[in-house]
This record gives C-alpha cells, structure tokens and sequence, in this order.
C-alpha cells in the first residue's frame, strides 16, 4: 500500500511542478487528489498539513504576490500526506533547493536580472515531497 500512495503522490507532484512551470498554476483538483491519496494506508495527518502551510500562508497574508495559493494549497496537500516532520523536511528541502536556483541566477545574470525573475516554486515543493516521501518511509530500506 505504501508503494502505491509514493507512486500516486509522485505522479501528481511530478503533474503539477510541470503545470507551474508552464501555466504558473497549480490545479484545485490536483491538490484534492493529493488529499485522497494522504487516505490511502494510514490515513491523513492534519496536523501536518495544518504546519506544513503556515509558514506559506502568513507571508502571503502580509505581503500580496508574495506566495501564491497554488503553492499554500499543494504544502497543505503534501502535509496531509507526509505529517509533521515529514512536512517540515520538504519545507527544508524545498526551500533550499529554490534559494540554491536563485543564488544561481544571482550569479550568471547579476542583481537586476535576479530582482526581476519570479521563480515558479511548486517545482521546488515537489521535488522537497517526493524527497521527502521517500526519505521518511523508506529510509530504513535504503540504508
């Protein structure tokens, strides 16, 4: 059962970092059935999905533009499935993953290219997920 969650978890955050990248947008209905897929074998967590988007969710109430809802409703999603710490390990891998792209960019354009680039970030929240997914669940077969 697990096998079959990571793979449908997977399929579906592969889906929509592409859809963010190409249409800057993240489908409701993706991330309903992310949610239906948190049901499969142990069921959701809540309160993972209530961490893992809080820290999305208030910079977006302060500052507009800031995040976008597309990216608050696929960590809520993703923290149903993954729980707290799991939740917690994509945000840091996650957010690593898109400061190193920016650092990047820093770099080979300059300042003002970097100021001027908005950067799809479901694309780093998925790669964060499915790393995390696979980190939390099957680390001990792993290694």
């Amino acid at each position: 059962m697990l096998f079959i969650k990571g793979l449908l978890f997977s399929a579906l955050l592969i889906y929509a970092a592409v859809s963010d990248i190409k249409r800057r947008e993240v489908d409701d209905w993706l991330c309903v059935a992310v949610l239906i897929v948190s049901l499969i074998g142990t069921g959701g967590y809540f309160w993972g999905a209530v961490i893992t988007a809080l820290p999305f969710f208030i910079p977006a109430l302060i500052k507009s533009g800031s995040i976008g809802g597309g990216d608050i409703k696929l960590m809520f999603v993703c923290g149903a499935v993954l729980g707290v710490w799991g939740g917690l390990a994509q945000m840091v891998i996650s957010l690593f993953l898109a400061g190193l792209y920016g650092f990047i960019i820093l770099l080979r354009k300059g300042y003002r290219a970097y100021k001027e680039t908005q950067i799809p970030l479901a694309p780093f929240l998925c790669a964060g997920g499915i790393a995390s997914f696979y980190i939390i669940n099957m680390g001990g077969m792993l290694f």
